[in-house]
């Protein structure tokens, strides 16, 4: 069964599919989009509904413990995590005559382990993939988990600014530079438990293991300014790749999330995206004008 939180989580934020609007005579092709670890199915929306009306259809599950903030992935094993990218996988293959995959950031790790088990996966997008920690220190939490259950990510410089776009995120309205807010609010809102930091830096090194005998075709997009992705690691995992079929687009001006509406480079990243499902799909998408 997919799964189903205990906890609120805002519509915008959850599971959603969005089906062709547009009529493809030479078959059905679907994608499988997974999101990132503290992502939510929220941040590939509006991309999904630009391939839809392009032909294709697409997928998002919420993985356990998302949707939300941090402190509901409590727990949760990044076993979870693969499980549901495997039953949505399952559920949607045979709906479709050609099946592509998208991941962001961790996401992009459960989308190479459905490939490697699915041969018949016609391809891969990556948006700013994982390759390790983005930060160093976040390898100790194996040690720390046992005295140190909650991980407060706004005290460490290198994270203050994805801890502000985080919560902004979720929350809008929230005056972030507020005292009150700083002092008795954003500890409880940003605060992750350290065991889910473990598991996001075990599903990097699991990622690891298969980027080297990883063929299935596959289109990498970065940002430039991506505060959540250790600098140099995409250009590493780039090279790993074996296969010939793979290429990696940089948007230097872009940070973690360059599919999304507010960020200028969408505007390229999703043609490019349509683009890469045509020509590696071998029923062919109908001629369609991307702009």
């Amino acid at each position: 069964m997919p799964f189903a939180p205990n906890y609120d989580v805002p519509a915008e934020r959850r599971a959603y599919t969005e089906l062709a609007r547009v009529e493809n005579g030479n078959g059905r092709i679907g994608l499988l989009m997974l999101h990132g670890f503290l992502g939510s199915p929220l941040s590939s929306h509006p991309m999904a509904r630009y391939l839809a009306e392009h032909g294709v259809s697409v997928h998002c599950p919420l993985l356990p413990g998302h949707g939300h903030y941090p402190d509901k992935l409590h727990k949760i094993s990044r076993q979870a995590w693969l499980g549901e990218a495997q039953e949505m996988f399952n559920t949607i293959q045979s709906q479709y005559d050609e099946l592509f995959l998208m991941g962001h950031s961790m996401g992009a790790v459960l989308a190479a382990n459905l490939c490697l088990q699915n041969p018949a996966a016609r391809g891969l997008i990556m948006l700013t993939p994982i390759y390790e920690a983005p930060d160093d220190r976040l390898n100790w939490m194996k040690y720390l988990r046992f005295v140190m259950p909650w991980f407060y990510p706004h005290k460490m410089r290198s994270m203050r600014k994805l801890v502000r776009e985080r919560v902004l995120d979720f929350d809008p309205t929230i005056d972030f530079d507020d005292p009150d807010f700083q002092q008795n609010q954003l500890a409880k809102v940003s605060r992750v438990p350290t065991g889910a930091l473990v598991e996001m830096v075990k599903m990097a090194a699991y990622g690891r293991t298969l980027w080297p005998k990883f063929t299935t075709p596959s289109i990498i997009f970065r940002g430039g300014h991506d505060p959540a992705v250790k600098p140099g690691t995409i250009d590493t995992l780039y090279e790993v790749l074996p296969g010939p079929h793979k290429k990696l687009v940089t948007f230097q001006e872009a940070g973690h999330e360059p599919m999304r509406p507010f960020d200028p480079a969408h505007k390229e990243l999703w043609p490019q995206a349509l683009e890469f499902i045509r020509t590696y799909s071998k029923i062919g998408l109908s001629t369609i004008p991307t702009d």
